[in-house]
């Protein structure tokens, strides 16, 4: 993966994930559990522009981050997983969890009874921050 070391980068990148988001959309090609050339270059570079922002930009969290993400990623810490094997376990794309998981993306019903059934994840905790 590409590393971003300039602002200008930065804003090239920015503008193409948004040219990509567009054309993806109105091609009906961002749906919730889509694998397509668009989603795989949206999340590469939307991977390169959090790199980026976490090593120059003073960039602050707009929201605290939500418990039922704390707690998957709680999971995935104390079995030794990464997002790439947590994805795998629930049978999802690695981009789209890697959306869900920075809350670009809602969790959707099946990923819920997934998380439910799979992480054991408490179903309260579930409805009330999915």
């Amino acid at each position: 993966m590409k590393k971003l070391t300039s602002r200008k980068q930065y804003n090239e990148i920015k503008s193409r994930v948004e040219s990509l988001i567009a054309e993806a959309t109105a091609k009906g090609m961002l749906e919730p559990d889509m694998d397509n050339e668009y989603t795989r270059e949206i999340a590469l570079l939307s991977k390169q522009m959090a790199n980026y922002e976490d090593e120059f930009l003073d960039i602050l969290p707009l929201r605290k981050k939500s418990p039922l993400i704390a707690t998957i990623e709680a999971y995935f810490y104390t079995h030794g997983m990464r997002q790439k094997d947590g994805a795998k376990l629930l049978g999802i794309n690695e981009s789209q969890f890697s959306q869900i998981m920075s809350g670009h993306r809602p969790i959707t019903m099946k990923l819920a009874k997934l998380l439910h059934s799979k992480l054991a994840i408490d179903a309260k905790l579930i409805l009330d921050y999915a």
